[in-house]
């Protein structure tokens, strides 16, 4: 009995001092300043102008393919004011929207937080026409029916294409 005793009390003394052991602490790291964006300023879109012919294609193939031109600026920004002032008729024409970058067929634009759902929901439903010539990788002339399909939305630009060499390039300038 006497043996057990003793047996009991190393066992005990042994799994303190793991328990103690266990309880140190590493070296902790220093951390200069930690933020968490809760409620970002912005909302980012990658959007891809379809017509018939693209539409049933994979939106990651038809951002891809490469097209022999970009889409202008002032043509995203035309094609982008129909659906949102037939969605909230003025209201809708005031969002601001600010067009970061375009590449074939693709417009990357930023557009205020509070209009993000608003805007998503102007452009799921329309369905518009536009210029041949001013829609890339189409040749015939007349007109063409094009919509907006929604990629990507993110409160960070790097949360729609990752570090941003595929949207900017390697010099990582947009115009």
């Amino acid at each position: 009995m006497a043996n057990a005793s003793t047996v009991d009390v190393q066992d005990r003394l042994t799994s303190t001092q793991d328990a103690k052991k266990r309880k140190r602490k590493e070296k902790e790291t220093h951390i200069l300043n930690q933020t968490t964006f809760r409620k970002p300023t912005w909302s980012y879109f990658h959007l891809t102008l379809v017509t018939p012919g693209t539409a049933a294609q994979p939106s990651s193939a038809s951002a891809a393919s490469p097209e022999p031109r970009d889409i202008d600026a002032l043509t995203v920004s035309a094609l982008l004011l129909q659906p949102l002032t037939a969605y909230l008729g003025t209201t809708g024409s005031a969002i601001p929207i600010d067009i970061w970058h375009t590449q074939g067929r693709s417009a990357y634009v930023r557009i205020p937080r509070q209009d993000a759902k608003a805007f998503r929901a102007g452009l799921s439903g329309w369905t518009g026409g536009c210029d041949a010539g001013s829609v890339p990788g189409i040749e015939e002339p007349g007109r063409v029916r094009v919509a907006w399909r929604v990629v990507a939305e993110g409160g960070s630009i790097g949360l729609l294409r990752g570090a941003g060499e595929e949207l900017f390039g390697d010099s990582g300038v947009a115009y």
